[in-house]
């Protein structure tokens, strides 16, 4: 199966099913030397293998995650998506300096940003995710500070 270009309308519902729940799919939008970074966790995943490895991780620790891009943007290689993430975390919470925090059994929904690059051929390059960690951690009951 094809996916839709980044300046296509049918791109975001596509790459929003993608995220959610087939992760080879997700695979195939991104260019094989692409990058994914999740700036609110200090990480960056090199090539379909590590980001295949982050979206693992991903749904082990929220199996019922929903990821939904909206207003997307995409026009001379770059491309600008807002999103939502919800689902329920299924165990810890590893935090950037590697502390786990106990969020099992919390729901939570966050919004973010993806900023984005892709080559001629449409396929991702570099995904760059913004998001505010401490709004999870609230919704968990985690206390901050």
């Amino acid at each position: 199966m094809t996916n839709p270009h980044p300046t296509e309308p049918s791109f975001a519902d596509a790459y929003s099913r993608a995220w959610t729940a087939d992760p080879e799919r997700l695979l195939q939008f991104f260019a094989p030397d692409g990058t994914y970074t999740d700036v609110a966790m200090g990480a960056m995943y090199e090539g379909h293998r590590g980001i295949g490895k982050f979206h693992r991780y991903m749904l082990e620790f929220a199996p019922d995650s929903s990821i939904v891009f909206g207003d997307t943007f995409a026009a001379d290689g770059r491309l600008y998506s807002e999103w939502a993430w919800s689902g329920t975390c299924a165990g810890p919470l590893r935090l950037r300096s590697g502390e786990l925090v106990n969020a099992t059994g919390a729901h939570f929904s966050v919004p973010g940003i993806a900023v984005c690059t892709y080559d001629t051929n449409g396929h991702i390059t570099t995904h760059r995710d913004f998001w505010d960690l401490g709004t999870v951690l609230n919704q968990a009951s985690v206390p901050i500070g």
